[in-house]
């Protein structure tokens, strides 16, 4: 029962969607004044500017807040690499158009189901841009917002593409709809489905950056990036040893000077002519730790690989006891987390997308939508296979051979293959290589 629900409500989603003629043509094109002056950020970033930023994409500000979280994976090898290895662990994996006849109870009619995921599967493979998209629907990701249009023609979809952030923008104190920004509109005009496909990963009320993995990482970014900056300084004067200068205490303020430019004389070129009551002395430099800006950095990487991965054993286990099991256990907890962002993305997909394609096609008609489902890898033991195999047919149980063919991983052969020929494949597979049997076989 629960089932029937769930596919009524889809299938109202559906027929919501059509409201009239779905508009045609392109809102997005590429605009100078719009999409070329964007400002750099990060360079001059501190705490207090980087909680205005954070807090102008909360207001509705969405465009300045998605450019800071976009440079900072620009700047940040760690920080790129882990949101790629996140969002790979999604855009990598093929997907396919699951018929919701799959999910109904046996007598019922299947066949309107199966011709509606016959046409949203034949729709997709020729949809202009739909792999390019996902991956750019994909990179919200982090920062929970990502936009993209649907190019209609004739009720149908021909072309989808993405909508870059510099675009996005909100009004709150009218509607918490996103709005793209446009030559005419300044303002922004609703990104509202059957056009636009507004993904959140993470739904919430009001700016979808109120919930954003990009925040949480911002804090930890600027961090690093200050304890980069000291060591670096630390790194250049390591070692060096300190100029001292000393004059007497009746020196005026033009002996003061003219001893100060010694100093920095001496650094530069390495000689100074002095007065002989100037005294000079040169300081070494004793200090050897490094440990506290290394270990700040660690910990900052760290905190990066369980913020996208959910742990950090998964890119950084040398030196860790135990480290190969513990990676397998985080990277099953990585499993959990691209499961969420497949499910996430299959909401998105089947309702701004699928749904008004469906209601287009069948307009007035009640039709079971079908799914977009990522298909994920599975591990199959090719010996356990053949054990539960040889067990089914002791057993007696027939088993289908393209399903054993599949399940073992061997092509079923053609006519006029040569085979090899029939044996106790558990036998032989204990006899091979065993010298002791080859021995008693002689």
């Amino acid at each position: 029962m629960n089932g029937l629900r769930q596919l009524a409500m889809r299938v109202g989603e559906a027929v919501s969607a059509l409201r009239g003629r779905p508009p045609e043509g392109r809102v997005y094109a590429w605009n100078s004044g719009l999409d070329s002056l964007r400002s750099t950020l990060t360079p001059r970033l501190t705490f207090t500017n980087l909680a205005s930023l954070i807090s102008q994409g909360k207001d509705g500000d969405l465009a300045t807040t998605l450019a800071l979280y976009e440079e900072m994976e620009q700047r940040d090898l760690r920080l790129r690499s882990v949101a790629n290895t996140r969002r790979l662990a999604l855009t990598r994996l093929d997907y396919e158009i699951v018929s919701a006849s799959e999910s109904m109870q046996e007598g019922a009619d299947k066949t309107l189901a199966d011709d509606v995921a016959a046409y949203v599967r034949e729709s997709l493979q020729g949809l202009d841009g739909l792999d390019r998209t996902l991956k750019h629907l994909a990179g919200a990701i982090g920062p929970n917002l990502a936009v993209a249009e649907i190019e209609w023609q004739n009720y149908e979809p021909i072309a989808i593409f993405p909508i870059p952030s510099d675009r996005l923008t909100m009004n709150l104190s009218q509607s918490n709809e996103v709005r793209i920004i446009t030559q005419d509109d300044r303002l922004g005009m609703p990104a509202a489905s059957p056009k636009f496909v507004v993904h959140v990963p993470d739904s919430v009320s009001g700016s979808p950056l109120v919930k954003s993995l990009s925040e949480a990482q911002a804090w930890i970014w600027l961090m690093k990036k200050l304890a980069l900056s000291d060591w670096g300084i630390f790194c250049e004067i390591f070692g060096m040893p300190v100029r001292i200068g000393k004059y007497r205490p009746s020196a005026t303020v033009e002996e003061k000077k003219t001893l100060a430019d010694m100093l920095k004389n001496i650094g530069t070129s390495a000689w100074a002519m002095v007065s002989e009551g100037t005294a000079f002395e040169f300081a070494e430099s004793s200090q050897r730790g490094i440990a506290p800006y290394e270990a700040l950095l660690n910990f900052c990487n760290r905190e990066t690989a369980v913020g996208w991965l959910g742990g950090n054993l998964t890119t950084e286990s040398t030196g860790v006891t135990g480290g190969l099991a513990a990676a397998v256990v985080q990277d099953a907890v990585r499993d959990d987390i691209r499961d969420d962002d497949i499910k996430n993305e299959s909401v998105t997909v089947g309702k701004q997308l699928i749904a008004p394609m469906a209601a287009f096609k069948y307009p007035g008609r009640d039709v079971p939508l079908p799914t977009f489902r990522r298909i994920k890898p599975e591990t199959v033991d090719r010996q356990k296979e053949a054990l539960l195999l040889r067990a089914a047919q002791g057993a007696g149980v027939q088993v289908p051979k393209a399903w054993a063919y599949k399940r073992l991983g061997i092509p079923e052969p053609q006519e006029g293959d040569d085979v090899l020929e029939p044996t106790d494949a558990f036998t032989a597979g204990v006899m091979e290589g065993n010298p002791a049997a080859d021995a008693a076989g002689n």
